[in-house]
């Protein structure tokens, strides 16, 4: 049972991985003998894998059509942003409450870390973008490590996980527009920047280092504001034709365009 247990596990973790990491992409269709065949099980064990995927909303089960890659929109984004400042906002808030010496000192050097790398930008390498997603990563997880609330951290890092993919979306999206809109693209890639940059993650360190837990939610919550006007602003700038403005434009603005 162990044995057949750590396969399906081992599935499903390669097989979440791939649809975060965009080898499976945004609402393309998961057809179990293709599926079988790529991953080099059973249909049923995958049919299995794909079921618990959909519990975490990864994957999309429609009747008669089966199992496709849960699709993208901007009226998610928002929502899952909305999410991250609830449950983020007041994990942060506990950990600026409760946090010690130690949790400081991670935070610190979390922080220096994310502010030694070259700031995002989706011109840069490939390998740049990586690093400043994980270092950008690891600072929040830093930001949140405190507050002992087993069951908002494990809704946080499904948040966390939902919009990295998003997040990878958007800069392979924003990336292509260099070559399909050149015109376009400085624009846009300056918009994304000043909302990833390294100082509007400055007031959420200050918050740390002062231990002011009374402001720590209102200061997270400006925080992810930053990031939704930014998507907002965006969605009015990236042209209608292309794959990325799926994600950052609304319904309005696609029949405006």
């Amino acid at each position: 049972m162990d044995r057949l247990q750590s396969k399906s596990d081992a599935l499903y973790t390669q097989m979440r991985g791939d649809i975060l990491s965009l080898s499976l992409a945004p609402d393309s269709p998961l057809r179990l003998p293709a599926m079988a065949e790529r991953y080099g099980v059973g249909v049923t064990p995958i049919r299995e894998c794909l079921n618990r995927l959909s519990t975490e909303k990864l994957v999309a089960i429609t009747h008669n059509k089966g199992f496709r890659v849960a699709g993208i929109s901007f009226s998610e984004l928002l929502d899952l942003e909305h999410s991250r400042s609830a449950i983020e906002g007041t994990l942060f808030q506990r950990s600026v409450a409760r946090g010690d010496d130690a949790w400081e000192a991670r935070v610190i050097g979390a922080f220096h870390q994310l502010s030694s790398t070259p700031a995002m930008s989706v011109t840069g390498t490939q390998g740049d973008i990586d690093l400043w997603n994980r270092r950008h990563s690891a600072f929040h997880a830093a930001l949140i490590s405190a507050a002992e609330a087993s069951w908002l951290q494990h809704f946080q890092r499904q948040l966390a996980d939902q919009l990295g993919r998003y997040q990878l979306f958007i800069q392979i999206g924003l990336r292509d527009l260099f070559e399909s809109h050149p015109d376009n693209a400085p624009a846009v890639a300056d918009i994304y920047a000043k909302a990833m940059a390294t100082d509007p993650h400055q007031d959420l360190y200050e918050v740390v280092l002062s231990r002011d837990a009374a402001r720590a939610r209102t200061v997270f919550e400006q925080h992810v504001n930053l990031s939704i006007c930014a998507f907002q602003e965006l969605g009015c700038l990236i042209p209608a034709e292309t794959v990325v403005a799926t994600t950052l434009q609304t319904q309005t603005q696609k029949a405006l365009s």
